[in-house]
């Protein structure tokens, strides 16, 4: 299966892409550009494509907005790429550093390589640049700074070398290693596999019904790009893939309104995504679709929540033998620990999502094996006894 890959940069910025070559599997549709802002207009009338690649942060950020459900990266302007910059310029124009005007996305990076050279103190001047800044401002920087303080110009915006070239002006346009290019772009080429590699994942959808207006509306959707496995017992099964739900979900067309429960499984084969989807129809919770991925995690389209049904950690399977509380809550209460040392059991029962009873309940649990200590009391702000104050008693980093 080949994919599919749009280069969005400058005509140079396309060159270099070129010369790289593409694996086999991979095929590259140019678009280039005279000025960044026009990545917005080439977003916008891109067409298909399973990954979009920016010269740079600039014509991403235009662009972005106009882009959905298609992976996207960008060349980062990144220590390699300061250093390489610096090191032409300061040899080839035989300039002194503090003989330099430069724009930057992020300064933050030139402070930490000129904070690790010995006994240096000489830095250039320095422009914070953003997307939402006049190319003018950055042209009017440097030219105001060139001629005084400075005799050369860096910048990373090609329109503007151009421009302070133009007007005669010295400048260096920033300098993006090939191998710094080539490494960002194979790190696109690998999100897109694994993109892929995701979609095409079984996916089983179980409707707890007999309805016959939802075996209506599942043929007239053509079954989600899948077909019907089943329709008995109270049950509507339909075979498809992750992808297909994925776009059911974006488009509307899991199901019509009503009562009955969904369970979506997903899995490498389908005897995994049918173990996965039971699981989710299964689950104790008042949410009308359920998901439970390859990971055996619980998850809800209408919230951001996960409740792993799979814990490998060896301290997980060391609570279920001193406490007996079930790999659900332990996975919740493994995630709770990461984020809180100390808690009460208000902190507890808000994360949980559960009832007060209940969280006393497992706080008792965990106690008894030596679990969680108390380490003392929080006064309360109204009347009523003070709250206990716990603390985990294993490592949780």
């Amino acid at each position: 299966m080949s994919i599919h890959i749009a280069i969005v940069g400058s005509h140079e910025f396309v060159e270099t892409i070129r010369s790289l070559g593409s694996p086999e599997d991979v095929r590259f549709a140019y678009h280039p550009y005279e000025h960044p802002h026009e990545a917005a207009t080439i977003a916008q009338t891109l067409g298909s494509f399973d990954g979009v690649f920016f010269s740079g942060s600039f014509p991403f950020a235009y662009a972005t907005p106009h882009l959905s459900h298609v992976a996207a990266h960008h060349v980062v302007q990144d220590e390699t790429v300061l250093l390489t910059t610096l090191l032409y310029a300061t040899l080839t124009h035989s300039v002194s550093l503090n003989q330099v005007s430069i724009d930057l996305v992020e300064p933050r990076r030139l402070t930490s390589i000129l904070d690790s050279f010995p006994n240096e103190r000489v830095a250039p001047t320095v422009m914070r640049i953003s997307p939402d800044l006049a190319f003018e401002d950055v042209i009017a920087f440097h030219t105001n700074h060139q001629g005084k303080q400075t005799n050369l110009a860096i910048t990373s915006i090609e329109r503007v070398h151009h421009e302070l070239v133009r007007a005669g002006f010295n400048s260096q346009l920033m300098i993006e290693p090939t191998v710094t290019v080539r490494n960002h772009l194979e790190q696109l080429i690998q999100q897109v596999r694994q993109q892929l590699a995701d979609a095409a994942q079984f996916a089983i959808i179980r409707y707890d019904t007999d309805d016959m207006a939802l075996r209506d509306h599942l043929d007239s959707v053509r079954y989600l790009g899948g077909h019907l496995e089943s329709a008995e017992d109270h049950h509507i099964t339909v075979l498809t893939t992750k992808g297909e739900v994925l776009n059911a979900f974006e488009e509307d067309t899991l199901a019509p309104n009503g009562t009955y429960r969904i369970g979506i499984g997903y899995g490498t084969d389908y005897q995994q995504a049918d173990e996965h989807a039971q699981i989710a129809l299964s689950a104790a919770s008042e949410e009308r679709i359920r998901i439970v991925d390859d990971s055996k995690r619980l998850s809800f389209p209408t919230r951001d929540a996960h409740i792993p049904y799979r814990v490998t950690e060896q301290l997980a399977f060391d609570f279920i033998k001193q406490a007996g509380v079930s790999p659900v809550n332990i996975g919740k209460i493994l995630q709770f620990a990461k984020r809180k040392h100390e808690f009460t059991a208000k902190e507890l029962t808000d994360y949980l999502d559960v009832t007060r009873r209940t969280t006393e309940r497992l706080i008792k649990k965990l106690h008894d094996a030596g679990i969680v200590d108390v380490i003392g009391e929080e006064m309360s702000y109204g009347q009523g006894r003070p709250r206990a104050v716990y603390k985990f008693n294993f490592p949780t980093s």
